[in-house]
């Protein structure tokens, strides 16, 4: 859970940018949420309206693809009908629970060679893309990664703001008193209930004949 001094150690000023961004990032990571695909669509559309300039990069299955250099360019025709995010589930972008300071991790999955540090290769690849600004959308790892990436470029004289998304179906993201996912995590998980007691009350079985784990 994110306390609040981690909370207070972010500063203002890092997300003041005084001029419409060239270019973002945006990014999901951590565990799935219903909220993910929808969030993403919302930010394109955001952007389509209110800076229609501004170019947009996807980084693809989250902090691994940052790792790696993977991205994809949200073009014309994504802008357009970004709406039709808002119908599906699951991230279009990807998705992945990778984490910056778990080097060990990192060199495991060939995502950083031995003796780089993750950090500093996520820093070097932002630089790179030019991102000015980074949409994360994840629970406490996820944004507070993508605030020590920022506090990190920061000495490295490179201004990131970072606009972390706090998605999380557990609602533990200080001081979001409701986060992302979570409402509706709660909705399907209490409407798969009440189908499996309806079911429960018509038949000793829920699926099929022998399906040993459905069994009641």
């Amino acid at each position: 859970m994110v306390k609040k001094e981690d909370f207070q150690q972010l500063d203002r000023s890092d997300t003041d940018l005084g001029h419409p961004p060239k270019k973002v990032a945006i990014l999901t990571a951590g565990g799935l949420a219903p909220c993910l695909s929808s969030a993403v669509g919302a930010l394109i559309t955001e952007y389509a309206v209110t800076h229609p300039s501004t170019e947009i990069i996807c980084y693809v299955n989250g902090y691994k693809g940052l790792l790696l250099g993977e991205s994809i360019k949200v073009t014309p025709a994504i802008r357009a009908t970004a709406g039709a995010l808002h119908l599906h589930g699951g991230s279009p972008i990807g998705n992945s629970r990778v984490k910056l300071t778990n080097v060990k991790d990192c060199v495991k999955r060939g995502l950083v060679k031995e003796g780089e540090n993750p950090q500093q290769v996520a820093a070097d690849q932002l630089v790179r893309d030019g991102v000015e600004v980074l949409h994360t959308i994840g629970g406490d790892d996820t944004n507070t990664a993508a605030a020590d990436l920022s506090r990190f470029l920061k000495q490295m004289n490179y201004h990131l703001c970072v606009i972390g998304l706090p998605k999380t179906i557990d609602n533990d993201v200080f001081p979001i008193k409701q986060s992302l996912g979570a409402w509706t995590a709660a909705e399907e998980g209490a409407r798969f209930f009440e189908n499996v007691v309806a079911e429960h009350s018509a038949n000793p079985r829920m699926v099929c004949r022998s399906t040993d784990h459905a069994q009641c």
